[in-house]
């Protein structure tokens, strides 16, 4: 996309506030400046927040998932039971998931999770029992209060707008939640009511759930 450089890997270590505004941004690739600061950061917002001396209710919640080489031909659409789920993929694989696990930072899979997954999924698909399972891994959600992502100016600098907190729901929630933002940044007429995802001291201090 023409005027658009994406900077992979690119860890932020710090940022300058001056006059109510973020300056510039030290990352481990040198300093980035931008008349505009998003903060799309998932689990990892609230430490950035706490530059700007805000206290965010976002925390990783790890979830654990895994990936057995191939589904029985009876499994035709994704199933659902008691929070675990069975998404058949089209590769022919299936992915199981997942667990909800309070555990700070810690991204390690664990051999809990895998016994307690693959018993759901053989409750669920008996005839998973002849398959292998080839993969497990695991992602940090950004959990918020009631599950509600922040989208819009942050306090402290006026040129720092946040779009985080999606939970479980961020693949589901992007292209509505990328509008939302897009229209508060420009000053147009939003999709939505926007009041609902904005910075708000109690919901910022409250404990996510």
């Amino acid at each position: 996309m023409p005027g658009v450089r994406i900077l992979e890997g690119c860890e932020v270590l710090s940022l300058s506030l001056a006059g109510g505004r973020i300056r510039e941004l030290e990352t481990r690739r040198g300093r980035l400046r931008a008349e505009a600061y998003v903060f799309c950061t998932g689990a990892w917002s609230a430490l950035l927040a706490e530059q700007l001396g805000l206290r965010l209710a976002i925390r990783p919640m790890r979830g654990q998932m895994l990936l057995f080489g191939a589904s029985p031909a009876e499994l035709k659409r994704m199933v659902m039971r008691e929070g675990r789920y069975l998404i058949p993929r089209r590769d022919g694989r299936l992915l199981v998931g997942s667990t909800l696990e309070d555990v700070g930072f810690q991204r390690l899979p664990t051999e809990a999770a895998y016994c307690s997954l693959k018993a759901s999924a053989l409750a669920l698909v008996p005839a998973l029992e002849g398959y292998t399972v080839e993969a497990q891994w695991t992602g940090l959600r950004p959990a918020s209060p009631n599950g509600i992502p922040y989208i819009g100016r942050m306090p402290e600098a006026e040129n720092a707008w946040i779009n985080a907190g999606h939970f479980r729901n961020g693949v589901v929630l992007a292209p509505a939640a990328t509008r939302l933002l897009a229209d508060c940044l420009l000053a147009r007429r939003a999709i939505v009511e926007p009041g609902a995802y904005g910075w708000d001291a109690e919901r910022a201090c409250s404990q996510p759930v």
